[in-house]
């Protein structure tokens, strides 16, 4: 058999999703919620619920859309979940309508709606995604005093500290500038590793890897510091990026 045109094939599609049309023949209830077609009894009990009734198809200044909630079987009456147009004003004979076979149920929405909360809960979540975050730079005037360059330990929050290169000029042949690492053991922040920037090696753009063996490092809190070993001062950028989320 020779295939149906196309447009046979949408009118066809088109004409399957429609249950029901015609216009209305007595006017619904003041509440504005339903309305009666008369032509609709028999139809059987509980017929169209959860289908999409459309009044005044193809009319944009008036067309509304409405899930239904109960179908009268004796009256044809058409209960709606909500008034037309949100008014509280019966729908008059004369009305023209469609119902299709769309299901919209309030409470199978809501379920969805619960279910993709509780999805993008998890994402967010200890289970989830570490949301990257901009990179950060810095230029750091390093003398005696230990300063933090990487302070990642707000509360509820997870980080991973995904790349860290820095580079320092020269400390001089009596000097040198540790960079220091600062993780939690036993929920105690300590000093986990050390790397220490000389005279003969401030040359390199240092990374996680050359520094503390690591390719990134992840925890609850992650700081990183530059302390010289006398007064200076020595100039020491870097730039760094981290991801994070809640926990």
């Amino acid at each position: 058999m020779a295939p149906r045109p196309p447009l046979d094939e949408l009118l066809s599609l088109f004409r399957a999703t429609v249950a029901a049309e015609g216009i209305t023949t007595g006017a619904g209830t003041a509440a504005g919620d339903n309305f009666i077609d008369a032509a609709l009894t028999g139809a059987g009990d509980n017929s169209f619920v959860s289908m999409l009734a459309v009044l005044y198809p193809g009319q944009p200044l008036l067309v509304d859309s409405k899930d239904i909630t109960a179908f009268n079987d004796g009256t044809g009456a058409v209960t709606l979940a909500g008034a037309y147009k949100g008014v509280a004003a019966a729908i008059p004979a004369g009305v023209p309508y469609k119902i299709v076979t769309f299901r919209f149920v309030p409470a199978e929405v809501a379920a969805l709606v619960a279910l993709v909360t509780a999805l993008a809960t998890d994402i967010k979540g200890a289970i989830g995604i570490f949301h990257e975050q901009a990179d950060e730079g810095f230029t750091e005037n390093v003398a005696a005093a230990e300063i933090f360059i990487v302070t990642l330990n707000a509360a509820n929050t997870r980080y991973i500290l995904r790349d860290l290169r820095i580079k320092s000029a020269d400390p001089g042949l009596a000097d040198t500038i540790t960079v220091k690492l600062y993780t939690l053991i036993n929920d105690i922040e300590v000093n986990v590793d050390s790397f220490i920037i000389t005279n003969a090696n401030f040359g390199t753009y240092f990374t996680l890897v050359d520094m503390f063996g690591v390719p990134h490092v992840a925890g609850d809190s992650i700081r990183v510091s530059l302390q010289g070993s006398a007064a200076g001062p020595y100039v020491v950028a870097g730039q760094w990026s981290h991801g994070k989320n809640n926990v």
